[in-house]
Formats: C-alpha cells, structure tokens, sequence
C-alpha cells in the first residue's frame, strides 16, 4: 500500500512540476516575476515588445542584464523617456531592481524588443524569453500575447 501511494505521489508530483514549467520554467525566491505579456508581431519584419514586472526579494540591489528568445537572435531591453519635449527610445545594457523593490516594464518606459522574430506572432499566440540577472539568476518565462495589457 505505502508503495501504491508513494509512486502515486511522484506521478501527480510529476505532473504538477511539469505544468508549472509551461510556465514558468525557472523560479527564484529572489526574483519573481508577474504581469507578463507580449504584443502581437501582425507585420512581418516589425519589432514585437514584451512586458512583465520585476520584483527583487533580496537584500541587495540586482539588474537585468541579458534577455533571449528562441524566436529572435535579437532581443534588446529598451527605455523609453522624454527629452525636452521629445520622446526617445533607447536600448540599455542593464535594469537595475532596487532591494526589496520592484520594476515595471511597460508601454512608454522600460521595456523589451524582439527584432527580427522567426515568425509572426499574433493574439492567443505566446512566445519564450529567458531572463538574465547579475547575481546569476535565470529565469524563463512564457508571455501570452495579447493587443494591450490584461
């Protein structure tokens, strides 16, 4: 019976973790990340732009410092700001995620472009990326794509 149960277990445990990674397929207890979405690519050859927020649980201050996606070699983190009365976007090697504080990249500020994606990505659709952070962190997570955020 306690062999029953045991392999019981492991298969539901099995199944659990699996569906967890659908998702989200790294997880830290340092870093966590929500809110996450993605614009559709309609037009082949435009850029797409990924959203989520940043929430740094740990004691020290740490930054985003690489982002990939199987569905482009270019992936960029991007801010975008207002100069003297103009709006400019611009790409940043880093974002920095203050100690115990969190970063919201959204529309209009911080934010993620997907150059050059090997396919057209439209509503109901969701696409990869893989989040790097300086204290060593990786984090993978899936974005549904939606045409503003949920």
């Amino acid at each position: 019976m306690k062999k029953i149960l045991f392999i019981t277990l492991v298969f539901f445990g099995q199944s659990f973790a699996v569906n967890a990674e659908q998702r989200d397929i790294s997880i830290s207890k340092d870093i966590s990340i929500s809110d996450e979405w993605a614009r559709p690519i309609i037009i082949a050859g435009r850029p797409g732009g990924a959203y989520f927020t940043i929430k740094n649980n740990n004691q020290e201050t740490d930054s985003l410092i690489n982002v990939t996606s199987s569905i482009s070699q270019r992936v960029e983190m991007h801010e975008r700001t207002m100069k003297n009365g103009v709006m400019k976007m611009s790409q940043v090697s880093s974002i920095d995620i203050p100690t115990r504080g969190t970063v919201e990249l959204k529309p209009g500020g911080y934010h993620i472009m997907i150059f050059e994606p090997d396919r057209k990505y439209t509503l109901g659709d969701s696409i990869d990326l893989t989040l790097e952070f300086e204290s060593g962190i990786i984090i993978k997570k899936i974005l549904d794509v939606y045409a503003r955020q949920p």
